[in-house]
């Protein structure tokens, strides 16, 4: 599966590119803002993304998440936070909580209720 990782903390993103390269996927991208974001999914082809919700300067990936629910492509939020603040401008997806497992990431990949 080709997996956008979204994260704008350099170790953590490392630390996600290996474990889906270790599960068995390729990193199409890693991007730590939504442009970047936004310029990897310009760029071709995404079969699943990680978005880390809390992104710095205070932003969100909610642009980013509203944008793979218009192309129907799955993702689920890393946050480090027990709830995130759903609303009418952020899509609704599953969260992952930090810090998770290579056991509940690979899950999170291949559970289809994890689908957009």
């Amino acid at each position: 599966m080709k997996v956008l990782v979204v994260e704008d903390e350099p170790l953590l993103a490392m630390l996600l590119e290996e474990s889906l390269v270790e599960l068995g996927h390729e990193v199409v991208g890693s991007a730590a803002t939504v442009d970047q974001a936004f310029a990897t999914l310009d760029e071709g082809e995404v079969d699943f993304a990680l978005l880390d919700f809390s992104l710095a300067d205070e932003t969100n990936a909610a642009p980013v998440a509203a944008r793979l629910r218009g192309e129907a492509i799955p993702f689920v939020y890393l946050t480090g936070h027990r709830s995130l603040p759903l609303g009418d401008d952020i899509p609704m997806a599953p969260m992952l909580a930090k810090p998770f497992t290579l056991d509940q990431l690979d899950d999170a990949l291949r559970d289809r209720r994890f689908a957009a």
